[in-house]
């Protein structure tokens, strides 16, 4: 018979005190991953084991739950003086889940701190949803004029928003959620800079890249680490939303990041908010988050669950960039070096001048990577500037 005990944060310092005088050592459901670590914990005598971080991998449905399965598998083996603990944060939603696994779950009645209030994200953060119709208009148009390309998108993305902003105001869909696939430089990560830029001039866009986020106790480090875990108590996300007021968020290589982080996202979009380590939960709703993959499509398919991809308001592939489009932004990036150079030194030839040796000497066919091109474009702009001064 399996027995759940929940805490409040406040109560946790006292209880794993408590725990630990009656002679119990206290363990994180995340160490319990082999038979090696099991046998070495049972041997240090009785075990308080807390599941907290396992609790939002009990998903039966998603095939997302390969560590929540073997670490129940592991859980059973446990002697039966075992105790199951967990914070009550981590339990809301789940309990029917939990009744799969637990016989009896009750809540500890050790003295603690108050409940926290929920906490909403209050920072004054500029939001999509926030703006009046003739506003949201203007900053439509203002990213189809800095993004270049991609005109399918660019449409799409208008319907979405109008989409989601009804939805959001009659409680329907709490996230703009937006996947672009495609290979490098054609503007994944610019449509989110773009959007961030529009929507809180100044202000950074907070940026994960999931490169790092490959193993099993990834999680931790995007929501910060369980009770008992040495290191930071705050996760990356909530860092990066806390040091901006950008309603976007911006998550790449999103194809590289564990399960486990895959079946949090499917709750935060479907719900619109996440609860941190240190029991804050914060409210994301109105937020735009573009997350990114260059992955190939049958990568996609076969990689991504489709729970998961149902999730997202707007799946696309962005299109490599025509001739014409990489014409544009170099024109368009020349020209703005050029004119920043010229009020400074007021040595250089018209700036239309400049952008038209640019594109007679840059050759765009070469390169289909639009960072590559911009490099270009740098080099060349320098050795103009060299070559203008030995006249």
């Amino acid at each position: 018979m399996l027995k759940l005990t929940t805490y409040r944060r406040g109560q946790f310092p006292n209880l794993k005190a408590k725990l630990e005088a009656d002679g119990y050592t206290y363990a994180s459901a995340m160490e319990l991953c082999s038979t090696q670590k099991l046998a070495s914990l049972c041997s240090e005598g009785p075990v308080a084991l807390d599941v907290s971080p396992l609790l939002p991998l009990l998903d039966p449905a998603s095939c997302l739950n390969d560590t929540a399965s073997v670490t129940e598998a592991l859980m059973h083996q446990l002697p039966d003086d075992t105790l199951f603990v967990a914070d009550e944060n981590a339990t809301t939603g789940r309990e029917y889940d939990m009744r799969t696994l637990f016989d009896e779950i009750e809540k500890s009645e050790i003295e603690g701190e108050p409940a926290e209030k929920t906490m909403r994200v209050e920072r004054g953060a500029k939001l999509l949803i926030d703006l009046s119709s003739e506003k949201t208009d203007k900053l439509l148009d203002d990213f189809d004029s800095k993004l270049i390309g991609q005109t399918p998108f660019k449409k799409e993305l208008r319907k979405q928003v109008g989409a989601f902003r009804l939805f959001n105001s009659i409680g329907e869909q709490p996230i703009l959620s937006i996947l672009l696939l495609g290979p490098s430089g054609v503007g994944k990560t610019e449509t989110a800079r773009i959007l961030s830029n529009l929507l809180a001039p100044g202000q950074p866009l907070p940026k994960i890249n999931f490169g790092n986020y490959s193993s099993k106790d990834s999680l931790n480090s995007l929501i910060g680490s369980p009770r008992g875990y040495i290191g930071s108590e705050e996760g990356e996300l909530s860092l990066k939303i806390e040091a901006s007021e950008s309603g976007v968020i911006l998550i790449d290589e999103f194809e590289k990041a564990n399960p486990a982080v895959w079946n949090f996202f499917l709750d935060l979009l479907e719900s619109g908010h996440f609860t941190d380590s240190q029991g804050t939960m914060h409210d994301l709703d109105g937020y735009i988050i573009v997350f990114t993959s260059n992955a190939p499509k049958e990568e996609v398919r076969e990689k991504f669950p489709p729970e998961l991809l149902s999730r997202f308001s707007l799946k696309t592939r962005l299109a490599p960039l025509s001739t014409e489009d990489k014409q544009a932004f170099v024109r368009r990036y020349i020209e703005n070096v050029a004119t920043k150079y010229q009020c400074t030194r007021n040595t250089l030839p018209h700036p239309h001048d400049v952008v038209n040796a640019a594109l007679e000497r840059i050759d765009v066919s070469k390169e289909k990577n639009i960072r590559v091109l911009k490099n270009e474009a740098r080099k060349w702009f320098a050795d103009y500037i060299n070559e203008c001064a030995d006249l």
